[in-house]
């Protein structure tokens, strides 16, 4: 079976089997699938700091320090919603400087904007924190970076992202 097969099989069991839910997730090779997987029983299983904890070691084997820091926000969210407030935000910090030091500036602004959804989980202030990172470390021209930011700003807004975001 493939990684996304298995991520969705937790996604589907995390609510009502997380014995089997984990023993799915232990089988999954792909550290950012895994890393989604272990959200999953974050944020519906009994123990979600333990789980949290997992999906946090998976994104830390990701390829790259896009899967690494990205794929926390399966993690941040989960942890925001269950009013796991002050870790989730610990490990926002944790992967908003990990997305600071990410290469290319169209990969770091999409884990950026990853990461500010997540936010917004925990707070309004929270989230203006990561546009403030986005907006200090996206200063370019690229399509993806400018893109990010006009999201951010309509989201801090309350609004939706203008039509054309959406293609």
């Amino acid at each position: 079976m493939t990684p996304t097969y298995y991520r969705d099989k937790v996604a589907q069991l995390a609510k009502t089997d997380s014995e089997k839910a984990t023993e799915i997730a232990e089988k999954i090779n792909d550290p950012w699938f895994q890393a989604q997987a272990w959200s999953y029983l974050t944020r519906y299983a009994n123990e979600p700091l333990r789980f949290s904890r997992k999906a946090a070691k998976s994104a830390t084997k990701g390829k790259d320090d896009y899967q690494k820091s990205a794929v926390r926000a399966w993690e941040i969210a989960a942890l925001a919603e269950r009013n796991y407030h002050s870790h989730a935000r610990r490990s926002l910090v944790e992967a908003v400087e990990l997305a600071r030091s990410i290469e290319h500036v169209s990969s770091r602004a999409e884990s950026l904007i990853l990461l500010l959804q997540a936010a917004f989980k925990i707070s309004k202030e929270d989230a203006a924190m990561v546009d403030a990172v986005l907006r200090s470390s996206c200063d370019s021209n690229h399509w993806r970076a400018q893109r990010a930011c006009t999201y951010a700003e309509s989201m801090l807004q309350g609004q939706m992202p203008p039509r054309e975001f959406f293609w």
